[in-house]
């Protein structure tokens, strides 16, 4: 009787996964949250190095860090968007942390616009950088909404990193360490919870 309860509760738990889909984030979004993590923390590293002056690094070095960035996760953005088109969608739980993601995404070029058009309008290149704590401070806005949802300790504590890098960046505003801050922050609250995530997901298919 023990062994006929246990395997119906097993065929249960079976047929509500095939009916409900996967809760976890899909490979796609771990994928995503790696490479924007590291292509951007790479970037800040860079201009942390040129204006520190610990080591000479030309313009075009600069220039080109910022455009690899954008460019890489651009890129990556596409491949991703193909190998996931026809994957499920998944349970309402994960539709909802990963609509929090895509919120705080078309939030983030929103607020592109913004800092970037009034930077140029008045040439004040300081306000384009009141634009990065404020990015911080929405991803870890997503982080709070995905820790709540999928009641995950980890996704709080990287929720509550990103809080408190915004605030170390507010603090920083217009010194060298600005960037290492970034740097740190896009690759160990970006970066390594991104790969997690995918690594977490790859091992599930």
């Amino acid at each position: 009787m023990t062994d006929e309860l246990a395997n119906a509760r097993a065929d249960l738990a079976f047929l509500r996964t095939l009916a409900e889909g996967d809760p976890r984030p899909s490979a796609g979004t771990g994928l995503l949250l790696m490479a924007a993590g590291s292509l951007y923390g790479l970037e800040t590293l860079i201009h942390w190095l040129g204006v520190s002056q610990l080591i000479p690094v030309p313009a075009w070095i600069h220039m080109a860090a910022a455009i690899g960035g954008t460019g890489g996760f651009l890129l990556t953005l596409v491949i991703v968007l193909w190998l996931d088109r026809n994957q499920p969608t998944g349970t309402a739980m994960r539709k909802a942390y990963e609509t929090a993601f895509q919120a705080v995404g078309l939030a983030n070029l929103a607020m592109v616009f913004v800092f970037g058009y009034n930077a140029l309008r008045t040439n004040d290149f300081m306000l384009w950088l009141y634009y990065v704590p404020v990015v911080f401070a929405m991803q870890g806005a997503a982080w709070f909404v995905a820790a709540r949802v999928q009641k995950r300790l980890w996704f709080g504590a990287v929720a509550l990193g990103w809080f408190l890098s915004a605030a170390a960046l507010g603090l920083t505003m217009g010194q060298p360490l600005f960037n290492l801050v970034a740097s740190v922050s896009l690759l160990g609250l970006m970066a390594l919870p991104g790969f997690v995530l995918w690594r977490q997901a790859r091992a599930a298919d």
